[in-house]
């Protein structure tokens, strides 16, 4: 072998080595699932993502992945990892973020007159963008992780706004 690639062959080991001991396989996971309701109804096409919050600086779960689940016409969701597809969620605290998956979108789209088609968003800031909802994910799993969300003005998006999407 030449001087050259030995340095490099080196190298590739150490950094697969490394790879290898960190990331989500490191980390406790946990299934969990629950319903999400609004106004005491079952929110269907919403999506429920858990985001692991550490406060030491060498915990295991910094950096791991978000999990996330879809709720279906009951509301019901169950949650797997982002990165992985692993069922469940990083065991331990979490913020959760709930939106409605039209409003996923980054860009809102217009109609002829200039107004969002989406309408105003119907899950308040509490619930995504400056969420104040959170979950302990035991290590034996839960299923109960429900989320009861209140809108007086609550009302279902419409459909043909965004064809494209499950709402």
């Amino acid at each position: 072998m030449s001087n050259f690639l030995i340095p490099r062959l080196f190298l590739m080991i150490i950094t697969l080595t490394g790879l290898t001991g960190c990331g989500s396989s490191d980390v406790k996971l946990a299934s969990v699932a629950g319903t999400v309701t609004m106004n005491g109804e079952p929110l269907p096409g919403a999506t429920v993502l858990f985001r692991p919050r550490t406060i030491e600086a060498d915990s295991e779960a910094k950096g791991a992945a978000e999990s996330f689940g879809k709720t279906d016409d009951k509301g019901h969701y169950e949650l797997a990892v982002v990165m992985t597809g692993d069922t469940g969620a990083v065991v331990g605290p979490n913020d959760v973020i709930i939106t409605l998956d039209v409003f996923e979108e980054i860009l809102p789209t217009y109609d002829k007159s200039g107004k969002d088609r989406r309408g105003p968003n119907p899950i308040p800031a509490e619930y995504n963008s400056k969420t104040t909802l959170e979950f302990d994910v035991p290590p034996a799993g839960a299923e109960n992780a429900d989320f009861q969300l209140v809108n007086p003005d609550f009302k279902v998006p419409d459909k043909n706004a965004h064809p494209e999407k499950d709402v």
